[in-house]
Formats: C-alpha cells, structure tokens, sequence
C-alpha cells in the first residue's frame, strides 16, 4: 500500500518539475502530451488507492485513505479536461499548465491533510497560482482582483478560526474536539472561511463576476474543480473535528436554504450565459449543503455523489460555453440557432442543464436523490422539501437556454467542434448519462470514501 502512495507523490513531483523545465524549454504540443500522461497515471493511480481501500500516513501530515483517495481522483479527472480546453483557448498554455500543478499540488495537500494546518497550506497553494492564472488573461484583470480579495479575506478568517481552535483544544489535528463555545465559534468561522471557497452564501457575492471576468477555460476550473477543494475542507473538519457540535450542522442547514434559494432567484434573472451558470453553481452548492447538514455518513455519500456529477457537467457545460465565447457569443439569445449550427452542442447544453435540474436518467437526478432521502432519513424533511421547490425553481432559467438553441434561425451557418472541445463535451456527456442510468459503482465508491470518515 505504502508502494502507490509513494509512486502517487513520485507522478505528483515529476508533473511540477516536468512543466517547469517544459516552461523554459518546451513547445506547447509536448507541454499538453507530459500532462495528459501523468495526469492519467495519477488518476489510475488514486482510483487503485480508493478501490484497494489504501490506508496510510507519510511523515504524519499526509493520510491517503478512500476519502482522500476520491478527492485527488476527482480533481486530476477535472484537470484532464480543463487542460483540453485550456490547450485550445488560452493564450500561455504552458504558463497556465505549470500553474495549475502549483493549484493541484495545493488541492491534493487538501485533501490529503491529517491537521488543519496542512489545510490551510493547500488551500494558499492552490489560491494564488489561480489568481495568476487569470492574470495570464490580460482582459481578465478585475476578476483576479476580486478572487485576491475573496482569498485574503477567507485566509484572514481562517487564520483567525486556526488560532481559537488551538486555544480551544491545544491541536491542530483533524481529531474529535470537546465540545466549548471557544470551539463553536471557531467552527463558525472555518465555516465562514471556507464559504469563500465552496461558494455559500453571503460569502459568494463576488462570485459572478469572477466567473464572468474569467476566459471560459478557467472558469470551469473556479466552478468545477477549486469549489470542490472547499468542500472537500468544509466536510473534513466538520466531521473530523466539529461532529459533534449540532449548532454548528444547524449553520450549515441555514446556510444551504439561503444558498439554494440566492442562486436560484438571482439566476432567473440573468442574461449572460457564464453569468446565469454562476448563480446555477452556487444554488448546487446548497443542495450539497443539504447532505453536508445531515453530518451522517450516507448523506456526505450523497453530497459527494452531487460532487462527483456537478464537475463533469459545469465543465462540460464551460467547454460549450468556450466555443461559444470564441465566436463572440455570450448571451442567451446569442444560444438561437444552435441545433442548426451544431446538434451536438445543442443535445449537451441541453442534457447538462436537464441534469442540473434532476431529470431521471442523469447522475443530477441520482445525487439529488440520495440528497434528499438522506436528509429525510436523518429528520432533515425539511431541507429536502425546500430542496424540491428550488429544483422546480431553477426549471425556469435552465428552460431558457434549452428553448433558445432549439429555436430556429434564418440562414444557419454549420460550425465544427474543435478536437479539445469535442472530447471534453464527449467526455463528460458518457459520465452525466453513465452514472444516471448505472449509479451504483459510483453509489458504491461515495459510501465506501464516506466511510472512512465516521471509522
């Protein structure tokens, strides 16, 4: 077991270093060839860790287990496919791809954390490079410096959390806590801090504009990808450390009904595509909430289901949306004509929002159902009802995109996909559909990640 692990760190130095010397001396052909390679080898890498239920401490600061294992699996997956579309739009891929490392080297640390300290390193590590990243985009400069601001201050407030819970419990440990208001509040905060990160609200207001200021490419890496390292944080310390602190699950109740309903009446609102899908990912970022509330271990399986399939389709969705931007088209009325331009575009924008609202037969359906009947089984009915009306809200706004490119238009002009885009959308179209109509293997990696949570 200790073999993988060893080897997993082994790909994770050889992608640094790899990019690095690629930076100075590479084209831009084998810079996107070294990480599609071990970006592969690292997910085969931690899917065997998950499957083989690997469990083990390297220097006492990094535990590889099936939770861990999931979360580094889903964050190499995601960068696979922004790496596609990041090789088709950005105007320095090899300056982008040697940053993300630095942003996927911050969320493995994350994810493989056994102290609240580690947390906080991988979460500065993966934060700047991003803002960098955006800066590579020189139209993008007021979208970096709102994402600086969001980061400081969520830093300010976790140091701060950081500091109450060691004069609270004398550790920085990811370990059970004794119950004290000094520890309550710090929990309030870690809250709060991480709400930046995984988009709750109030903390999401800058959010938007973010997403609307950033190149389409980077956006499904905010959306897609960084928001899950926060989660992946929040449920950590929630669990580990604050588990058994009801007013601090009670918080996060509250949190994901204001989420929920902020992201989707102000969504109902917009007219910017990337602008509307904004809105769309901090309303799923309540309904993930709504299993992280439950503080059981079959509802954090259901929000990391939730996890899993909102990744494949907010990137998928980017990847359209990229296509789009390249053409100038950036409204929803920019989206008429698409099915005579392009079906397949028109079939994934199409599937990707009927997931996001729950139809059957898509993996949005799955992780809202095991959301609710999880909260239900926990005595949270009340969450999985207001979580039933806001999916019957959202109907309204995802509807608008749908009927949009299903619109007819004088004198269509067919356009092709290009390759990046293509595979990303094909990819993610198998696994919104794969694990819509077959969820149990994913059903059954979730509850075994979940598990070794509540060991």
């Amino acid at each position: 077991m200790m073999a993988i692990t060893l080897l997993f760190l082994l790909f994770s130095s050889a992608l640094l270093f790899g990019n690095t010397a690629l930076k100075l001396y590479g084209k831009k052909k084998q810079v996107l060839s070294l990480n599609l390679l071990l970006l592969a080898l690292l997910s085969l890498s931690s899917l065997y860790m998950l499957l083989s239920g690997t469990d083990s401490v390297v220097a006492g600061m990094i535990s590889v287990d099936p939770f861990s294992a999931f979360f580094a699996l889903l964050f190499t997956l995601g960068m696979i496919l922004v790496h596609l579309l990041a090789y088709q739009y950005s105007e320095d891929y090899p300056g982008f791809a040697l940053l993300s490392c630095f942003t996927l080297a911050g969320m493995y640390m994350v994810s493989l954390s056994t102290t609240i300290i580690t947390i906080f390193v991988g979460l500065e590590l993966a934060s700047i490079p991003t803002v960098f990243m955006i800066l590579l985009s020189k139209k993008s400069l007021e979208a970096a410096a709102k994402l600086f601001i969001m980061a400081s201050i969520a830093t300010a407030i976790f140091s701060l959390a950081m500091a109450l819970a060691y004069g609270g419990s004398n550790t920085l440990s990811l370990t059970h806590s004794q119950e004290s208001s000094l520890m309550l509040f710090a929990a309030l905060l870690f809250i709060a801090a991480l709400g930046f990160e995984s988009s709750i609200f109030p903390f999401n207001l800058l959010l938007p504009d973010v997403y609307q200021g950033s190149p389409a490419y980077l956006t499904s890496m905010l959306g897609g990808i960084n928001k899950k390292m926060g989660f992946s944080a929040l449920i950590q310390i929630l669990i580990l450390v604050f588990i058994a602190y009801k007013s601090a699950f009670a918080v996060i109740a509250i949190a994901s009904v204001l989420t929920m309903f902020y992201g989707n009446i102000v969504a109902m609102m917009q007219k910017n595509i990337k602008r509307m899908l904004a809105y769309s990912s901090i309303a799923q970022a309540g309904y993930i909430l709504i299993g992280v509330a439950t503080g059981t271990q079959s509802g954090i399986a259901a929000s990391l289901f939730q996890i899993f399939s909102h990744l494949f389709i907010f990137i998928g969705l980017m990847g359209i949306v990229a296509w789009l931007e390249d053409r100038n088209r950036h409204d929803i009325d920019a989206l008429i004509g698409l099915h005579s331009e392009n079906r397949l575009a028109a079939f994934s924008l199409a599937l990707f929002m009927l997931s996001l609202v729950g139809l059957p037969f898509t993996s949005g359906f799955i992780g809202k159902f095991l959301i609710f009947t999880g909260a239900i089984g926990a005595n949270l009915a009340i969450l999985a009802v207001i979580g039933i009306i806001n999916s019957v809200i959202s109907v309204y706004y995802y509807a608008r995109p749908i009927m949009a490119a299903y619109t007819g238009k004088a004198d269509p002009k067919p356009a092709k996909l290009s390759a990046p885009v293509l595979i990303t959308i094909t990819v993610c179209i198998v696994v919104t559909l794969l694990f819509g109509i077959f969820p149990q293997p994913l059903v059954s990696m979730v509850s075994h990640a979940s598990s070794y949570l509540f060991r």
